[in-house]
C-alpha cells in the first residue's frame, strides 16, 4: 500500500465509515478565545474522546503537539491557507504554508480552500490543482473546502453550490470536500451524485443550537454525507462538551 490511501485511511473511522475532523485554526483568523489558549491540550482531549479522526491546524502548531501528546490517537491535518477578520475582505484566504513544509512537520493530510465566485476563484483553483498534482508526488491527501461567503447570501447553503463544489473538488483530484449542507436533503443528496469522493458538512442553514445541528448532521448522513468538518469553537467549554459526544454518537448510530 502506497503511502497515500494509508494516510487516507488514518482520516476514516474503521467502525463506521465515517470522518470527524474539527478545526482549530480559529485564533489566527480572530485572535486568541477564552479557553482555547492552550491548542495541544484542547485537541488531546477532543481526541481522548475517541470519536475524532482528524484535527485540522496549522503547521506551527504540529511540533508542540508532538512533544506534549507523542501517542496522539487522531489524524492532523494542516491547512495551508489562512487569514483574518482584521482584514477588508475576511473571506480571502492566502496560502501560508507549502506542503512541503507541512509534510516535515508530521501532517497526515493538508487542506486548501477555494472560495466560490470571490475575485480570487481563478488564483485559487490553480493553487488547488498545483497542490493537488504535488500531493500525488508526496503520497498526502488532499482536503478541499468550499468557501461560498463571497456569493450572494441567499446561495450560501445552496445545494447548487454545494454539488457544484464538490464536482470541482472531485475533478480538481481532491481526496475529501467540505461544503455546506442544504435546506433540503433531497436538493442536496441530488446535486452530490456522481461525486466520488467522501464529502464532509462543514456547515447548514441551521446549525444555532445543539439540537438543530444534530438534526441537520442527520439529514446530511441520510443525503450520503460521509462525515463532518467543523470548528472545534461549536464543542468547546473548557472541556469537550456534551453536544460533541452526542455528535459522534450520531454519526455511530447512522453508519
Amino acid at each position: 500500500m502506497t503511502g497515500h490511501p494509508l494516510r487516507l485511511r488514518r482520516l476514516i473511522d474503521p467502525k463506521s465509515g465515517r470522518t470527524a475532523l474539527l478545526s482549530f485554526t480559529a485564533a489566527l483568523e480572530i485572535g486568541v478565545v477564552p479557553g482555547m489558549t492552550d491548542l495541544p491540550a484542547m485537541i488531546e482531549a477532543f481526541a481522548a474522546t475517541g470519536s475524532l479522526t482528524g484535527a485540522i491546524v496549522h503547521a506551527g502548531i504540529l511540533p508542540s503537539l508532538f512533544e506534549r501528546c507523542p501517542r496522539l490517537p487522531c489524524s492532523t491535518v494542516v491547512d495551508l491557507f489562512g487569514g483574518t477578520w482584521l482584514s477588508t475582505r475576511p473571506g480571502r484566504r492566502e496560502q501560508i504554508c507549502s506542503l512541503e513544509h507541512a509534510v516535515r512537520v508530521g501532517a497526515d493530510a493538508v487542506m486548501t480552500t477555494v472560495s466560490l465566485g470571490s475575485p480570487d476563484e481563478s488564483r485559487q483553483l490553480r493553487l488547488c490543482g498545483q497542490i493537488a498534482r504535488e500531493c500525488r508526488s508526496w503520497g498526502l491527501p488532499l482536503i478541499v473546502r468550499i468557501d461560498t461567503t463571497e456569493t450572494d447570501a441567499r446561495r450560501q447553503f445552496s445545494a447548487t453550490l454545494a454539488g457544484h463544489g464538490a464536482r470541482l473538488a472531485y475533478e480538481l483530484g481532491g481526496d475529501m470536500v467540505v461544503v455546506n449542507f442544504s435546506a433540503s436533503a433531497e436538493a442536496f443528496a441530488e446535486a452530490q451524485q456522481g461525486i466520488d469522493i467522501p464529502v464532509l458538512i462543514g456547515g447548514g442553514p441551521d446549525m444555532a443550537s445543539d439540537a438543530a445541528l444534530l438534526q441537520s448532521l442527520d439529514r446530511a448522513l441520510g443525503a450520503g454525507a460521509r462525515g463532518i468538518a467543523l470548528s472545534a469553537t461549536m464543542f468547546w467549554q473548557d472541556r469537550p462538551a456534551e453536544a460533541w459526544q452526542r455528535l459522534a454518537g450520531r454519526m455511530e448510530m447512522t453508519s
